[in-house]
C-alpha cells in the first residue's frame, strides 16, 4: 500500500516539472520571434531611409544621359568610363559602406523595349551596367512608380528589399533605388537576446528543480536504489553473454578458412540475439580431403550457445579420430556421444535437447561428396540444376527409446564448377513479406538458381538482402547461418 502514494507523487512531480519546461520553452519562442520581428522591422526601417535619402539626391539627368548614351548590355566596363556613372557609383558606395550594408545599393530602371528591370548603377566595385535585376521581377514592377518594400527569396535565401522612386522635373519616373539585405542577419541579431532569455529561464528552471527533488527526493530514493541494483544485474548478464560471444567464436571456425579450402565460399551468420545456437564448422582431414557442416542446435541465446559449444567440441574430438569413415557413421558416434554427454539414457521420445546437422566430406582426388544429414538437407548446384538431398528425419541426440541411431549416407559424384549449400531453417523459417507467411525451401531454391552466375561472395550478398527485405520490421525468429562451397 505504500507503493502507491510514491507512484503518485513521482508522477505529479514530473507532471509539473514538465509543464514548467513547456511553459518556459513556449515564453521563450514567443520573445524570440517578438524579439526577430522587431530587428527585422528595425531593418526594414534603415533601408527604407537609405533609399528615400538617395532617392532625393540622385540627379534624375545623370540617369537619363546614363541610359540615353549606352543602350547595350555591359557598355560601362568601369566605375570611371563616364563622369554621370562615376558620380551615381560614389553615392551608392559612399552609402552603402557608411550604413554597414552587406549586399549592394542597385539604381534600377524599367526598359520598356525588353520589358524587364535592368541594373544601371550599384555600389559595387565592377559595373553590371543593364543587366537584369536578379530580384523578383513581377513585385518590383508592379510596385514601380512608387515606394515600398517586398520580401523575395526562399528559405535559405530570403531577402528584404525596400525601394523608392528617382523622377525627374515633371514627376515622372525614371528610376529606383533598391537596398536589399538577408532576413538571416536579424535573425542572427536576435540571438544574443535568445541566449540571455535561455541562461535567465534555466536559472528559474533549475531553481524550481532544486526545490521538487529536494522534497520528494526521500520519496524517490528506495526506487531509485532499486533500479540501480536492477541495472547492474543487466550489466552483468550482458557482459556474462559478450564474453559467452567471445568464446564461441574462438570455438567456430574462421570464415576464411574456406576461401584457404575452396575456390569460392560464402558464411552467412546472423544470431538472433548475440550468440547462437547455429554453427559452421570444418575439418581439414589432408590437402584433397576435408568435412564440412552446418548444425541448428535447440534453442537460441544462451542455452543454443551452450548446445552449440558442445555439438562443436565433440565434432572436433569426434571426426579427427574416425576421419576415415564416412558422414553417416560419423553422425551415429556424435549421436550416442552427446546422449551420453547429456545424460539422455532412456529418456522418452521428444525429451532432451539435441541437434540438426548437415555433414559434407569433400574428397576432391576423385570428385566425391558423401552427405549424411539429421534433420537437414545439402542443396547441390550440379551442372546448372539444383538437387536437393534430404538427410534423414531424426535428430543428433534428444530423448529416444534405444541409444543407437542410423543415418543414411548419400554418394555423390560432382565436377568443377559445381556447389554446395549447407544451411540451418532459421532462414527458410523467417516469417515476413507482405502477407507475414514463412520464406520457405522453395523461395530460397529459387533465388540460388536465379543467381547462380554470381560469385559466391556476390551471391551471399543478395541472399541477406532476400532475407532482411522479407524480414522488414519482424522480429528474427531464429538463428541464421549458412555455407556455401565451390567445390
Amino acid at each position: 500500500m505504500e507503493l502507491r502514494p510514491k507512484r503518485t507523487k513521482h508522477k505529479v512531480l514530473y507532471a509539473v516539472y514538465a509543464a514548467l519546461l513547456v511553459l518556459c520553452l513556449a515564453v521563450i519562442i514567443i520573445v524570440h520571434r517578438g524579439e526577430q520581428k522587431s530587428q527585422q522591422a528595425q531593418g526594414l526601417a534603415q533601408l527604407r531611409s537609405i533609399t528615400s535619402t538617395l532617392s532625393e539626391e540622385i540627379g534624375a539627368s545623370n540617369l537619363q544621359a546614363l541610359v540615353e548614351r549606352y543602350d547595350g548590355r555591359g557598355m560601362v566596363i568601369k566605375n570611371t568610363q563616364d563622369a554621370r556613372y562615376y558620380v551615381l557609383h560614389e553615392r551608392l558606395r559612399k552609402s552603402a559602406l557608411k550604413n554597414g550594408l552587406s549586399l549592394p545599393l542597385e539604381l534600377v530602371i524599367n526598359d520598356t523595349t525588353k520589358q524587364e528591370l535592368q541594373v544601371i548603377v550599384t555600389s559595387e566595385e565592377r559595373p553590371r551596367f543593364r543587366e537584369r535585376w536578379t530580384g523578383e521581377h513581377g513585385r518590383l514592377m508592379a510596385g514601380f512608380g512608387k515606394a515600398g518594400s517586398l520580401e523575395q527569396g526562399d528559405e535559405r535565401t530570403r531577402e528584404i528589399v525596400a525601394f523608392d522612386v528617382v523622377t525627374d522635373a515633371e514627376g515622372s519616373t525614371v528610376g529606383i533605388v533598391v537596398a536589399r539585405a538577408p532576413a538571416s542577419l536579424y535573425a542572427t541579431a536576435s540571438t544574443s537576446s535568445l541566449l540571455r532569455n535561455i541562461v535567465i529561464a534555466g536559472l528559474l528552471f533549475g531553481l524550481a528543480g532544486f526545490l521538487l527533488f529536494r522534497y520528494v527526493g526521500r520519496w524517490l530514493k528506495m526506487d531509485e536504489e532499486a533500479q540501480q541494483r536492477l541495472k547492474e544485474r543487466h550489466e552483468d548478464i550482458n557482459d556474462s553473454i559478450a564474453y559467452a560471444g567471445k568464446i564461441q567464436r574462438a570455438l567456430v571456425p574462421s570464415a576464411l578458412i574456406y576461401d584457404e579450402l575452396f575456390a569460392d565460399s560464402f558464411v552467412i551468420d546472423r544470431p538472433k540475439d548475440i550468440v547462437s545456437g547455429d554453427f559452421h564448422w570444418v575439418y581439414r582431414i589432408d590437402d584433397d580431403t576435408c568435412f564440412v557442416a552446418a548444425a541448428d542446435c535447440t534453442g537460441h541465446g544462451l542455452p543454443g550457445a551452450m548446445m552449440a559449444a558442445i555439438g562443436c567440441s565433440l565434432l572436433n574430438e569426434i571426426v579427427p579420430a574416425h576421419s576415415h569413415r564416412d558422414p553417416s557413421e560419423i553422425l551415429s558416434v556424435l549421436h550416442t556421444r552427446m546422449v551420453a554427454t547429456l545424460n539422455q539414457q532412456g529418456k522418452q521420445r521428444g525429451a532432451g535437447d539435441g541437434m540438426d546437422v548437415a555433414l559434407c566430406r569433400v574428397d576432391r582426388k576423385n570428385q566425391e561428396l558423401l552427405f549424411a544429414g539429421a534433420f537437414r538437407p545439402l542443396y547441390w548446384l550440379h551442372q546448372g540444376q539444383l538437387s536437393v538431398i534430404n538427410g534423414d528425419r531424426r535428430p543428433v541426440g534428444g530423448g529416444h527409446t534405444g541409444e543407437e541411431r542410423k543415418f543414411t549416407a548419400h554418394k555423390l559424384a560432382y565436377t568443377a564448377g559445381d556447389r554446395i549449400y549447407l544451411f540451418s531453417d532459421g532462414y527458410v523459417d523467417q516469417f515476413g513479406g507482405p502477407e507475414r507467411k514463412r520464406f520457405m525451401n522453395a523461395r530460397l531454391q529459387e533465388l540460388i538458381l536465379a543467381h547462380r552466375h554470381l560469385g559466391l561472395k556476390e551471391q551471399a550478398v543478395v541472399i541477406e538482402k532476400a532475407f532482411l527485405d522479407w524480414k522488414g520490421p519482424v522480429e528474427q525468429m531464429d538463428d541464421v547461418c549458412m555455407l556455401g562451397l565451390a567445390v
